[in-house]
């Protein structure tokens, strides 16, 4: 095989791993539409996917090639956006995109990544007899205080901490009264709240009041 398939090679390797296709996916994106991705991929993307098996640190220049990888499976046909805050703008102010339905953000994208080298480490090294692993703690994972080992989901906040605060309750229980400051201002709860799995004013819960309501004025 020659330098330039085995190269090639060694990207495609990378490829399940970044995409999420071993371990969850992207938003829903799947295999196929990774794999379409990829063999459309400028030679540079296909270089920065091969380079994660051998780079000893994830420079911000091959953190900037990878991302550009990422959001080509995000952008609506017929555009193109290749930085990660300008397409998850778009898609949240064109197409009301929910949290879910977005990319990664560069924080969270980089801390993917660092994890997705060890990985990728571990398979460029398959023929060799010694092989050298990467710090975990260094790539993506952190000991919580019980000295268990969980990955680093971010760094970096998703949005400015005047937006954080806007846009979210402090409730500690559930939001069914006034007190939950997007309850009065006929906000519904979104999964910035910190009332999480105790939530009684998402967009579902207000629904299913309409509809009593409108049960109980038809009776």
């Amino acid at each position: 095989m020659d330098s330039s398939r085995s190269k090639e090679s060694k990207g495609f390797a990378s490829l399940p791993r970044i995409s999420g296709a071993r371990h969850g996916r992207f938003s829903r994106i799947g295999k196929a539409t990774w794999l379409q991705i990829y063999l459309k991929a400028d030679r540079e993307v296909v270089k920065a996917l091969q380079m994660l098996s051998d780079a000893t640190e994830v420079t911000d220049d091959l953190l900037s090639m990878l991302a550009t990888f990422v959001s080509a499976a995000y952008p609506p046909k017929g555009i193109r956006i290749a930085s990660i805050p300008e397409l998850r703008w778009h898609l949240f102010c064109k197409h009301m995109a929910e949290s879910d339905k977005l990319p990664p953000t560069p924080g969270a994208l980089k801390q993917h990544i660092l994890r997705v080298q060890i990985k990728a480490t571990v398979w460029g090294q398959a023929s060799v007899a010694q092989q050298q692993f990467l710090d975990p703690l260094k790539h993506g994972f952190c000991k919580d205080t019980t000295g268990q080992v969980k990955p680093v989901t971010t760094e970096v906040l998703p949005a400015p901490m005047a937006i954080i605060e806007m846009a979210r309750c402090q409730c500690r229980a559930d939001c069914s009264t006034a007190r939950c400051s997007c309850r009065s201002n006929n906000l519904s709860c979104t999964d910035l709240c910190q009332c999480s799995t105790q939530r009684q004013n998402d967009e579902d819960s207000r629904n299913d009041i309409l509809l009593a309501s409108d049960s109980d004025d038809d009776e």
